[in-house]
């Protein structure tokens, strides 16, 4: 999987990279050959990640939106993940 980070820190914080790790093996388990950006803009993170396949974002999607569940973040989801064939969501600091 390739991850680009756009506008972020060399260094993160503890409970940042351990967020990003999660996400990221959650999205390697379900596809391992998509693109995930992740882009620090203020006070949020803003996410994108491409599948491989379409046929993989129902699926990514429920995961994704568990994994938030489980850490108690609100995230915020794109409108047009459908139209785009991309998974977009932002969550605030």
């Amino acid at each position: 999987m390739k991850v680009e980070r756009v506008g972020m820190l060399e260094i993160l914080p503890d409970n940042e990279e351990i967020y990003f790790s999660h996400l990221k093996g959650i999205i390697e388990s379900i596809d391992e050959i998509s693109c995930l950006q992740v882009t620090k803009k203020g006070n949020s993170y803003t996410f994108r990640i491409a599948t491989s396949l379409p046929k993989y974002n129902e699926l990514l999607l429920q995961e994704i939106l568990k994994l938030h569940n489980i850490f108690g973040i609100k995230v915020d989801l794109s409108k047009s993940i459908k139209s785009t064939a991309t998974l977009a969501f932002n969550i605030n600091l």
